[in-house]
């Protein structure tokens, strides 16, 4: 990408998400920023993955996965989602199921489950647009963000 393009790209603000996912009988999570709201009737989001990642292709097989709402609290405890092996990655973490039987963390601020509705390939990323099959605000405070996050999302890595 032109440094010119990215040098703009950076300054946009995105939530931090965990975005988490049952397969195999196994839980992985993973950090997402580019989560966004797309339709308010039907209740739809989209998150974007990168290609290679195991989360794609764990989604793309159960159609399904579970945003988590972050506090800005929550920014010590995700740096364990950022580990190689997926399924130790809720080793130590509290966390309930919801209702679609993904872990959220004690730490959420609320959740979304998601049934996946459209794939769209994205060059280098996976646009899952999903509807909003069931969710709640647990509690109150402020969100995550990149800006807490300590810096942006490149798409690149």
């Amino acid at each position: 990408m032109k440094k010119s393009l990215q040098e703009v790209l950076d300054k946009f603000h995105y939530g931090i998400y965990l975005i988490t996912i049952t397969s195999g009988g196994s839980h992985n999570g993973m950090i997402a920023s580019w989560v966004t709201q797309c339709s308010h009737e039907p209740p739809l989001v989209a998150v974007a993955i990168r290609n290679n990642r195991l989360s794609r292709s764990q989604i793309t097989e159960s159609l399904r996965f579970t945003i988590n709402l972050l506090s800005e609290e929550a920014l010590d405890s995700i740096k364990k989602f950022k580990i190689p092996d997926w399924k130790r990655k809720f080793d130590g973490v509290g966390f309930d199921l919801s209702p679609a039987g993904s872990p959220v963390l004690h730490e959420a601020l609320g959740f979304l489950d998601c049934e996946v509705d459209r794939i769209v390939e994205t060059g280098d990323h996976t646009l899952f647009i999903a509807r909003i099959a069931e969710g709640r605000l647990i509690r109150h405070g402020g969100s995550l963000s990149t800006d807490e996050y300590g810096g942006v999302y490149r798409g690149d890595r």
